[in-house]
């Protein structure tokens, strides 16, 4: 067997598998970068809006910690959501060293602007897969996620 024969078969399935998701993930974040920048928001700034639309009682730390950004990274994007009236920056109340992040009514008018670019990116990439296929690969993503949740608790 050649060396460049063994080295091939370093890299398995389940590598290319992984390899394939995080190209994914990427491409979809720099395609959705460019739709979102025409309306003044950058990659930091939108994902923060969709941590807080999925849970509003994050606080920012929270939202640094699962974004996996340095605080002072989500803070400047914070400031500048701040800045143009799309959030509110207030201490929490059961901790008055956190900030707990408020979305505000100026940002619901851009709302269905974000929501038009991700249904016209999950038009292009869904393209020519079935609903039933879709639901399949969700499944199974979602246990691959629990799996990885394990891992993390067992690794802190």
């Amino acid at each position: 067997m050649s060396r460049s024969q063994r080295r091939q078969k370093v890299i398995t399935d389940d590598d290319r598998i992984l390899y394939l998701m995080d190209e994914i993930s990427r491409g979809a974040r720099r395609v959705y970068d460019a739709r979102v920048a025409r309306i003044g928001l950058n990659q930091t700034q939108w994902r923060i809006i969709g941590q807080l639309l999925r849970d509003p009682a994050l606080t920012q730390a929270e939202i640094a910690k699962k974004l996996e950004l340095e605080s002072a990274t989500i803070g400047l994007a914070v400031a500048g959501l701040c800045a143009r009236g799309l959030m509110k920056r207030l201490r929490a109340e059961t901790d008055r060293r956190a900030w707990q992040l408020i979305l505000t009514e100026q940002l619901d008018d851009l709302l269905p602007e974000l929501r038009g670019s991700a249904d016209r990116l999950h038009g292009l990439l869904w393209r020519d897969i079935a609903a039933d296929e879709k639901q399949t690969l969700q499944q199974i993503l979602a246990r691959v996620s629990e799996n990885l949740d394990q891992l993390r608790a067992e690794a802190e």
